[in-house]
């Protein structure tokens, strides 16, 4: 019987060593695995930080550039105005066209 006391000690042994062995490896997976989660905690928060830091800088620049759109809006609108093309075609003498040369125009 002594035998087999020894014979089923050596066979636990060695799965003893095994379960001991993946325990270090499960471990670091799981330290890995938390600095990786506290590493991405802290990037977004930098990050919000930085971002609203910078957000009164933005909202003027877009408020600058919206205005500069409008005021090139109201150019553009002054400067296509069927008045404004009519006195400049009548002070290079041109004459509007008439029904008949728009049909041969046409053709």
């Amino acid at each position: 019987m002594q035998i087999s006391d020894q014979h089923s000690a050596r066979i636990t042994k060695p799965e003893e060593t095994k379960t001991r062995k993946g325990f270090p490896l499960v471990y670091t997976l799981l330290v890995l695995s938390f600095c990786t989660f506290a590493g991405s905690i802290w990037f977004s928060s930098y990050a919000k930080k930085v971002a609203l830091q910078h957000q009164p800088v933005y909202e003027r620049q877009k408020h600058r550039i919206q205005d500069e759109i409008y005021r090139l809006e109201l150019e553009e609108s002054t400067l296509t105005s069927v008045q404004r093309i009519r006195k400049i075609a009548a002070e290079l003498g041109m004459v509007e066209p008439t029904e008949a040369s728009q049909i041969i125009w046409d053709k």
